[in-house]
């Protein structure tokens, strides 16, 4: 009995090492996936690996153009997460857009969400689009304080000192960030 007890003690203890050993070798041997393997990625049914698959192409691929078409189309998919991923990535990598593109991005200002509103006003801040200010400007009112912020900072990277009167009211905000915020755009107008 006592060698049975001790037989099983060491064939679990083998099993319990085989278990944490086998998923990190796994893990290890994975291959990162080619440029081309990753566009591929993006017309998965997977949000989370369609998410994923645009992180990787900003982080390995930044000076990339040939996903750039795929992630502008994503700017209209139905998924939440892939099309607050899809901008975002479109604005840090500076990316080209049109006035189609710009379209479907401010078409984000209506979400229900204000991450996904917030989303847009980052991506746009990486871009050329001073086209889309007016659009910006009615965010300043908001009741959400990030949208107001971010809203802030979008106007100031993509606006000039004409539009400095419409940010002034924001330095008598009630919250302290958005006074913040406005200031320095304000500053950073004044320059331009």
């Amino acid at each position: 009995m006592k060698n049975m007890t001790k037989r099983s003690f060491i064939i679990g203890l083998m099993l319990g090492v085989a278990a944490f050993t086998i998923p990190a070798l796994s893990a290890a041997d994975k291959k990162l996936l080619s440029e081309d393997e990753l566009i591929v990625e993006l017309a998965g049914p997977n949000e989370d690996k369609v998410a994923n698959a645009m992180v990787q192409l900003e982080k390995r691929f930044p000076t990339g153009t040939k996903a750039l078409p795929t992630i502008k189309k994503l700017l209209t998919d139905p998924r939440e997460k892939v099309r607050r991923k899809a901008v975002r990535v479109l604005g840090v990598l500076h990316a080209e857009v049109d006035a189609t593109d710009l379209k479907n991005i401010t078409a984000m200002f209506k979400a229900a969400n204000p991450l996904e509103v917030i989303d847009a006003l980052k991506g746009l801040s990486g871009l050329k689009a001073e086209s889309t200010i007016p659009e910006i400007l009615p965010l300043l009112q908001s009741p959400t304080r990030n949208v107001v912020r971010d809203a802030i900072r979008a106007i100031a990277s993509l606006g000039n000192k004409s539009h400095i009167p419409s940010i002034e009211p924001l330095l008598k905000h009630s919250d302290a960030a958005v006074k913040k915020d406005a200031a320095d755009a304000i500053f950073a107008l004044q320059k331009k």
